[in-house]
């Protein structure tokens, strides 16, 4: 007797053919091109000849897919990376477990890899991790990764972007302008946790007039950066804001050259991170770590988890746990799993971050524990090939 497939099966064989296809279509486009520039370079034309050659086969590709060109190329460039270089990768899109924007994420961190141990390294973790996380995930996954692989490239490369910082400004045709600054990822985060909790900060009643707060919290924070940019002076940057970064001792100390972790994943400089703990502002904080890298349970006797607890699940989680989700932990609430009513502790084991839309979602029975993702693990582990 013949069992009908359940929609989660459906929904994950759509997702496979369709990667599949993507595979399909990458590896025609390397095939037909390879076949096609072998007989152009057999040919007894000059140089300039054959590379007009080339560029008319990829025009040719381009329009059939009805494709950009410069997608076309794109597609050849991160399809012959991961053929030639990551073989395992390539296999896995091959049976359509990672899909295109996966590996195009992929190759774009190989292609920045210098040595072909790192390049190995990448084949031999990445297939685990990217069929279980998003592409956002992976991207940030991947940015850790090459950050242990290749600290000193990864810190040159850092120093020589942090050159191009600038701030722009873009008017647009309704009253409102974008104003754009690129700034050391440090920074940034600190910029935004300050914002954050500014806007948090707002009373829901003016207590002078008497009126209800009615800006939204984006609308909040545009307003701090007007104010805090045309009624401030000074040109030291001088960190104030409560920001938290993890960093291994060993790192930390300049025995290994690992990135400190900001709590949603991104890396940051080892350097910039001992600077920032010389700071007479800085607060260091022991996180003690099972073996596997997550951090330890705590209880509380009470409904209402007391800030410690609070900051020790925020790194424990680092983000909304649904799977996907990357709403900061700073920002979420704290679900408990089993009801407080119910039986349920105030404790690590029970409680975790959820923004304020999935923990509704739960409220109201409509979040299934199969889109939760587990805690964060503030050691990763990466196998080499």
């Amino acid at each position: 007797m013949l069992r009908a497939r359940t929609d989660d099966e459906a929904f994950a064989d759509v997702r496979r053919e369709q990667a599949r296809a993507e595979y399909a279509t990458w590896n025609l486009i390397l095939g037909h091109f390879e076949r096609a520039t072998k007989l152009i370079d057999a040919a007894d034309q000059p140089s300039i000849c054959k590379q007009h050659g080339r560029s008319a086969v990829v025009l040719d590709m381009a329009q059939q897919l009805a494709i950009s060109e410069q997608r076309a190329w794109g597609i050849l460039h991160d399809a012959r990376t991961l053929r030639d270089h990551t073989p395992r990768v390539w296999a896995t899109f091959r049976v359509g477990h990672i899909d295109a924007a996966k590996a195009g994420a992929i190759a774009a961190i190989v292609e920045k890899l210098r040595t072909s141990e790192a390049v190995a390294a990448v084949d031999a973790s990445v297939v685990d991790y990217a069929e279980t996380h998003t592409v956002g995930e992976l991207r940030s996954w991947l940015r850790r990764l090459r950050a242990r692989l290749e600290p000193d490239e990864v810190a040159h490369e850092s120093a020589r972007a942090v050159d191009e910082r600038r701030v722009s400004v873009t008017h647009l045709d309704d009253g409102t302008s974008w104003l754009n600054a690129l700034l050391p990822t440090g920074v940034a985060v600190v910029v935004a946790e300050r914002l954050r909790r500014a806007a948090k900060a707002f009373p829901a009643v003016d207590p002078e007039t008497g009126e209800r707060e009615r800006r939204t919290r984006d609308q909040k924070q545009a307003d701090l950066v007007a104010h805090w940019l045309t009624s401030c002076e000074g040109t030291a940057t001088d960190i104030r804001a409560e920001i938290a970064i993890s960093i291994a001792a060993t790192d930390l100390v300049g025995l290994t050259d690992g990135p400190g972790l900001t709590l949603d994943g991104e890396p940051v400089g080892a350097a910039w991170v001992r600077e920032l703990a010389q700071s007479e502002h800085t607060v260091l904080r022991r996180l003690v770590l099972d073996a596997a890298g997550t951090v330890l349970d705590s209880t509380v006797l009470a409904y209402r988890p007391p800030e410690s607890l609070r900051q020790a699940l925020r790194w424990r989680d680092g983000a909304c746990r649904v799977v996907g989700c990357r709403a900061p932990a700073g920002s979420t609430d704290l679900d408990h799993e089993l009801a407080y009513d119910r039986g349920g502790t105030t404790s690590a084991d029970n409680l975790r971050c959820l923004c304020r839309r999935h923990h509704n979602m739960k409220s109201h029975g409509h979040l299934d524990d199969r889109h939760l993702d587990g805690p964060m693990t503030h050691v990763e582990r990466y196998r080499v090939a």
